[in-house]
């Protein structure tokens, strides 16, 4: 019986044409990719953040070579769009206990056919800042370095996983394009 399943499973996902995402961007990005974020004079610290998740999606998910700008054949500048803070609860002295990072970005990108598009991406990140400490309640509601860096950078990356899906489906219907051509 698990056999069966198995080979069933393996039939499905073959036969259905599954293919992971870093090989439909093929098609559209070139094998070294140069990335840069747009320095933001609002927020200018937090532009690390999100060239270092950017970065690594490159890497991890795409499976993309990086590469400095004079000899990379495609090349990814983020902009920072917006960039907020709102508030998601408090506690019952008034204090902020939670926080949502909102962040959009554009991406500029050059692709493999030598077409330049922006693309949108946008993400969001839930943190707490209340610890306990102590068996006491910190209730300051300041957002540290830290925490901004981590709901920034991880905010970038959602951001960075809506590009990509965007970039694989307009490579999947330029393939689809190529294809009834045929």
């Amino acid at each position: 019986m698990r056999r069966f399943i198995y080979v069933f499973l393996l039939v499905f996902l073959v036969g259905c044409g599954y293919k992971p995402v870093s090989k439909i961007s093929d098609n559209i990005l070139a094998d070294s990719v140069f990335v840069d974020v747009s320095m933001s004079k609002t927020d200018p610290q937090n532009t690390v953040a999100i060239k270092d998740a950017v970065r690594s999606g490159i890497v991890s998910r795409l499976h993309k070579r990086l590469a400095p700008r004079d000899i990379a054949q495609t090349y990814i500048i983020a902009s920072i769009q917006s960039l907020s803070f709102s508030v998601l609860a408090y506690d019952q002295y008034g204090y902020a206990t939670s926080y949502r990072a909102n962040l959009a970005l554009n991406f500029k990108t050059k692709l493999k056919d030598g077409s330049v598009v922006n693309i949108k991406g946008v993400g969001d990140h839930d943190f707490r800042v209340t610890r306990v400490a102590k068996t006491k309640r910190d209730t300051s509601s300041v957002i540290s370095d830290k925490e901004r860096y981590d709901a920034i950078q991880n905010a970038s990356s959602q951001a960075f996983n809506e590009f990509i899906a965007t970039l694989a489906i307009r490579s999947f219907k330029e393939q689809k394009e190529v294809n009834a051509t045929k």
